[in-house]
């Protein structure tokens, strides 16, 4: 049993798209998915496009209206029925057909797509420079070894769940490197899986404001696993 969240924030474009994508995709498996899609207070028809989809029994529909990523997967991890959770980002950047089946045999183990480790398509050179630089500040930091920390295809499995949710509390794009500590402050192992990444250039990501917000978010992160 596997459960997926995708957390969205006005993305009436492609998101019917992409659940569908899902759909499919688990329509053939020998293992019951949910797909869990958190609406981070939506402003534009992102809502009306997810109402297609609250009648089908394996899709729900969730609101989060504190803004940001962190919040929404956290509001998925507390919905999740399983303990196998893989956390994905709207458009699919990294495809479905990505997830090997075997993880669902592991044990308290945290995945998480690696771009560098893999293939990085068609994303400027500017974007991914400063994903290297804050990638490089991270490592030093934190003191961890990954070479991407950001890259929105993360499978989790662990029986520990409610902890992790109890003690993660960044709400913005850093919620990675707090669920990364964390599991590593609890035990579960943290491993780096080489992925396929195809860049959406209607990313939602501002280079000048969220890098002033992640940079925030870093000594929040400093003094709490320090």
């Amino acid at each position: 049993m596997l459960s997926v969240i995708i957390p969205c924030f006005n993305e009436e474009k492609i998101i019917k798209n992409s659940i569908q994508r899902l759909l499919n995709w688990s329509e053939n498996k020998n293992f019951y998915v949910e797909i869990l899609i958190v609406n981070n207070n939506s402003t534009d028809k992102t809502q009306e496009e997810l109402n297609d989809f609250k009648n089908i029994e394996n899709v729900l529909i969730i609101e989060e209206l504190n803004k940001g990523k962190g919040f929404a997967v956290k509001k998925g991890l507390t919905k999740s029925q399983f303990d196998n959770i893989l956390i994905l980002d709207a458009d699919l950047s990294t495809d479905i057909n990505q997830f090997d089946e075997k993880w669902l045999d592991e044990n308290e183990i945290f995945l998480i797509g690696s771009r560098p480790l893999g293939n990085e398509i068609d994303t400027p050179i500017k974007r991914k420079s400063a994903g290297k630089i804050l990638n490089f500040i991270l490592r030093k930091i934190f003191n961890i070894k990954f070479f991407d920390t950001q890259c929105g295809f993360k499978f989790l499995k662990t029986r520990n769940l409610q902890i992790l949710i109890n003690e993660i509390s960044i709400g913005g794009f850093l919620y990675d490197v707090d669920l990364i500590l964390s599991c590593i402050k609890n035990k579960i192992k943290v491993k780096e899986y080489p992925v396929e990444y195809f860049y959406n250039s209607d990313s939602s990501v501002s280079l000048l404001k969220d890098s002033m917000l992640m940079l925030k978010d870093v000594l929040i992160l400093r003094r709490k696993y320090d």
